[in-house]
């Protein structure tokens, strides 16, 4: 019953259509109440899968646990009282403490950032997309999330977004920050669609680009509230962005969907994603989890019905990090790649490939895949020095798809501890077992049978004997000299292992060799539990990089998290050979 009546209040909101300045209450207040009361229910029927989602994915949980606050303070609001909502979207080439090479993607003063001085001051895991002169940076905003609710921007329909972009249009020179991406207008059916974060871009020309992202839709017949991955379109270069798709979405009662993956080729899109549930495929009652694929052949109007892609995961064993990737044009192949805890956040873990010779169409069994490596982990097992997590270890999959003698490779990368650590009494469950405290290198390996066999791990940090520091987080593309580009953090520069820079590997013999190349003008630290918006141990779990998927410019465009400035920023670099 008590549903019944939150969804009258919100049919109320969206019929009489108020505004933040005209109506009795603010408009998100039933809205923060029905998405508080359903994260609420999803973690007590997910359990601990709760834990073993990414840090964007966790931002729906936090709904739940700020319920109180958040409806205090829009309960506190007065239509009389001006809050101060302009988007200033003027980004200066440079700022503070950054230089020429190393240019602002989200705007460190954008008055949206500072509507609270404890909340919205977080822009994190970032992804690139880059077609000939236009390229976009997509990146979690909790200051367009505190926008949002507060119905002061955006979105007729009062959905919440966490997802912001920025736009270049000289080919990664320099960034003008967009704002956030607003769902509407919804699909039919839908009341709210709120967009959660998790964002991944990709391209198929210099108009047309793509976002997929998180998101909960709020539906007008029971079971009302899904989960799903949602995707927009833009056709203007990225300028702007239509409403939202639903790309797969289930009952959030017992389904939570989480990091989401995409592929561009032409109009055929590719996401994989991780879906936590409570029961079949698994015993009844029994937690699992299970790496899912879905695609559209028509530029994301339409979209086929889930593919399982591993064997479903029950119990305290979970799988995570999922990544796909399209090989060479003609080839009609399809990678995903993920990584199995088959001890939940202890040891065994691994990274698993299935390939799809028919475009997506279909894959072999769940129970059919080749084995890339197995990882140990860094840190504790869940995170590292500095205190954010870093338990999802693969990071990224990348084909090339040049017309170099390297045409088809397949390569991946992950941050692993196998190489040094040292007894740590507090670390639990521990990289190698209990009390062990493993440091991260970036680890890449490569396939020239089109996935089926791997190399042994070839490293892409510098060693650094001396000194016991992390690398943590890769990101992976092939550019369009075949060459094989790996931006990742780096404590190197910091014999403590507290202060983080910004390093982009470079191969050009296929990943046999590395040089590293620092993008950072200055080291920063880990900073988070800033903002209530965000959970505590908040860093992002990924950074991106791409190239001109038009193959008309050289180079690579990295993007990343950035602490300089004192609270979380998104910062790039162009990187040209």
């Amino acid at each position: 019953m008590k549903l019944n009546v939150r969804c009258l209040a919100i049919f109320a909101v969206c019929l009489c259509g108020a505004s933040l300045s005209n109506a009795q209450l603010p408009p998100g207040q039933s809205h923060i109440e029905m998405l508080a009361t359903q994260a609420n229910q999803t973690a007590a029927a997910l359990g601990e899968k709760v834990d073993q989602v990414s840090n964007g994915g966790a931002n729906f949980f936090n709904i739940g646990t700020m319920d109180a606050r958040l409806l205090t303070t829009l309960g506190n609001l007065s239509p009389t009282v001006p809050v101060n909502s302009t988007m200033d979207a003027r980004l200066p080439t440079t700022l503070g403490n950054l230089s020429a090479t190393a240019v602002p993607v989200s705007n460190p003063i954008e008055p949206a950032d500072f509507i609270s001085r404890l909340a919205g001051n977080t822009q994190s895991e970032e992804s690139v997309a880059w077609c000939g002169g236009n390229a976009l940076v997509g990146f979690n905003d909790s200051g367009t999330f505190v926008a949002s609710i507060l119905g002061l921007v955006g979105s007729p329909s009062f959905s919440f977004s966490f997802n912001a972009w920025s736009r270049s249009k000289d080919a990664g020179g320099s960034f003008e920050n967009k704002g956030f991406l607003i769902a509407d207008p919804l699909p039919s059916g839908s009341i709210f669609l709120d967009l959660m974060g998790d964002p991944v871009l990709g391209c198929s020309s210099s108009t047309t680009f793509y976002y997929a992202s998180l998101a909960t839709d709020t539906r007008t017949t029971p079971p009302f509230t899904f989960s799903a991955i949602s995707v927009s379109k833009s056709v203007d270069g990225g300028d702007t962005f239509g409403g939202a798709r639903i790309a797969v979405e289930l009952p959030a009662s017992t389904n939570f969907l989480d990091k989401p993956w995409m592929a561009v080729d032409g109009d055929n899109l590719h996401v994989t994603y991780t879906h936590f549930f409570v029961g079949a495929p698994c015993p009844t009652g029994v937690q699992g989890s299970m790496i899912e694929y879905v695609r559209s052949v028509d530029g994301g109007i339409n979209w086929f019905p889930p593919i399982p892609i591993s064997p479903p995961a029950c119990g305290t064993p979970f799988v995570q990090g999922s990544q796909v990737a399209v090989g060479p044009a003609g080839r009609n192949l399809v990678y995903v790649a993920w990584e199995n805890f088959p001890a939940g956040f202890g040891t065994g873990r691994s990274i698993r490939l299935k390939t799809s010779m028919t475009g997506g169409a279909s894959f072999p069994p769940p129970g059919t895949f080749a084995t890339v490596s197995a990882v140990t982990a860094v840190g504790d097992g869940r995170q590292v020095q500095g205190l954010f997590r870093t338990f999802i270890d693969l990071q990224g999959l990348a084909v090339d798809r040049s017309s170099q003698p390297t045409s088809g490779n397949v390569y991946i990368t992950w941050h692993d501890g196998r190489g040094k650590s040292q007894a740590d009494p507090f670390a639990s469950p521990g990289c190698k077992g209990a009390s062990t405290y493993c440091f991260g290198d970036v680890l890449l390996s490569r396939s020239t049978t089109g996935g089926s066999t791997w190399s042994p791990p070839l490293q892409v940090n510098d060693n650094d004997p001396l000194s016991l520091t992390d690398h943590l987080f890769p990101g992976l593309v092939v550019d369009n000299a075949g060459g094989v580009r790996v931006v990742f953090y780096d404590r190197r520069r910091d014999s403590r292992n507290f202060l983080i820079d910004t390093f982009v590997g470079t191969s050009v013999d296929a990943g046999a060799s590395w040089t590293n190349t620092r993008v950072t003008p200055n080291s920063f630290p880990s900073i988070h539990a800033q903002d209530m918006v965000v959970n505590p141990f908040y860093m992002g779990d990924y950074l991106g990089i791409a190239a001109d998927k038009l193959q008309q410019q050289a180079g690579v465009i990295a993007a990343w998290g950035d602490n300089s400035l004192g609270d979380p920023n998104v910062v790039s670099s162009k990187q040209i050979p």
